[in-house]
């Protein structure tokens, strides 16, 4: 058995959003750098991607798609008339067209030029049911997110409240990058489902492309081989899950859904006898000052999710999108069945991590994410060292120090789970806070 290491979900810039320079010699660069042995294809079913993709794309000996020492998995994202967005894997493009074909009657948008990720008017049963029939594997994508994710605020809060029926045949899901198996593993409905961590990339540098990733222990990097570790038969498994540590996500904390400030608590210097009328504003938080920060969040995440808390920066607004909106750690305190995480005998182990540019920048104290200083240091570093991956989990600190001490002790930290955070919300990403 072998390992392979995958991120299963990416996009192409036949998305809204996504980088057009994207395509698979771009991505192939980053994928050495990164260590990625498997990548998805993002948007196959949008009609001129797919084309691409057949041209490019070739079938190895052990029946994988395969473009320069890289393999790819066919994938796709899709949204359902829930506004549920679902990763969905093919095993070849005949399944990809078949699909494609009975998905059309209830899409309006899956043959156009922005149809990477089609919207279908079907139930989530219901889609599940079309993709499952043909062989493909279908679940939800980043499944706690705030926005068109199955168990956001105010939707579901199990599998089979979604799925119905169609629960059976739902084998994994997708972590998000605000989530991780300690805070996934809360829920008893997910116990007997694998956990994907993958990174959903919009683009194809560094800092997006791998920044979450599977292990996969399979005999190759085939669709049959992928399917049976995701279904945990014949001793293939997924080994290990390596993602964003949550707090770094965007959408980890609550946050008001028109100025998209996070909500924060502080112990409050003096007594208050009402505990959110003390607050202050600023450009990207309001901190609310309390006598019992833990249990007054508790009390607001129950006032937020009824919809009765108002943001208090933009309350002399008169609009209807002022209202507080639960992020992802929120939304497990609430519908969560367990206080702790209760991990099954199949789960691997979950490493929170830092992408390297991150470290890099905050080894130097430099704010802009293109910075070429930091770029020339990645490069450097992974010339020196192998690939991040490696550098990140496996490298000897002491072989890093020869490098550099600070992005030793930051890696040392980030492996004994020693670093600070402040929490990402509202679409701005999280920072590690530490002093060097």
């Amino acid at each position: 058995m072998k390992y392979f290491n995958a991120d299963l979900h990416i996009h192409s810039p036949h998305s809204i959003g996504v980088s057009k320079s994207l395509n698979l010699d771009t991505m192939i660069d980053t994928c050495k750098k990164k260590g990625l042995n498997i990548l998805g294809t993002g948007d196959v079913l949008q009609p001129e991607w797919l084309k691409y993709l057949e041209q490019k794309l070739e079938k190895s000996k052990d029946r994988a798609y395969i473009y320069k020492d890289i393999n790819f998995i066919l994938q796709s994202e899709i949204e359902d008339q829930e506004s549920i967005h679902e990763v969905v894997f093919f095993e070849d493009f005949n399944m990809v067209r078949t699909i494609q074909k009975k998905l059309e009657p209830y899409s309006s948008n899956i043959l156009g030029e922005w149809g990477g990720r089609p919207r279908v008017n079907l139930t989530p049963a219901e889609l599940v049911d079309i993709i499952s029939d043909e062989g493909a594997l279908i679940g939800p994508a980043h499944a706690f997110t705030p926005f068109k994710a199955i168990f956001r605020q105010n939707r579901f809060e199990t599998l089979s409240d979604c799925y119905q029926d169609a629960t059976k045949n739902i084998y994994f899901i997708e972590l998000g990058l605000s989530a991780n198996t300690y805070l996934a593993d809360r829920l008893e409905c997910l116990r007997d489902v694998t956990f994907l961590s993958n990174s959903d990339a919009h683009s194809q540098g560094p800092r997006s492309l791998g920044r979450e990733f599977n292990r996969f222990d399979i005999d190759n990097p085939s669709f049959e081989e992928i399917v049976l570790a995701i279904r945990r038969k014949d001793n293939r498994k997924i080994s290990l899950n390596v993602g964003l540590h949550p707090k770094l996500g965007k959408y980890y904390n609550m946050f008001c859904n028109k100025c998209r400030r996070r909500i924060l608590f502080k112990k409050a210097m003096k007594s208050f006898n009402d505990v959110f009328s003390q607050y202050s504003i600023t450009e990207n938080f309001i901190f609310i000052y309390t006598n019992n920060p833990d249990m007054a969040k508790q009390d607001y995440i129950s006032q937020v999710n009824k919809g009765k808390v108002i943001c208090p920066s933009c309350k002399k607004e008169l609009s209807k999108n002022y209202k507080i909106k639960l992020g992802v750690s929120e939304r497990i305190d609430l519908i969560s069945t367990s206080e702790k995480p209760i991990h099954p005998n199949h789960r691997p182990s979950y490493i929170n991590a830092i992408p390297l540019i991150d470290i890099i920048r905050s080894e130097k104290h430099i704010t802009s994410k293109t910075s070429k200083t930091v770029l020339n240091t990645y490069n450097n570093i992974i010339e020196k060292l192998g690939s991040e991956f490696e550098i990140l989990i496996d490298t000897p600190i002491n072989n890093i120090k020869k490098f550099n001490e600070n992005i030793a002790s930051i890696i040392k930290a980030m492996r004994n789970d020693e670093i600070k955070y402040t929490p990402g919300g509202g679409g701005t990403y999280g920072e590690i806070n530490l002093e060097i």
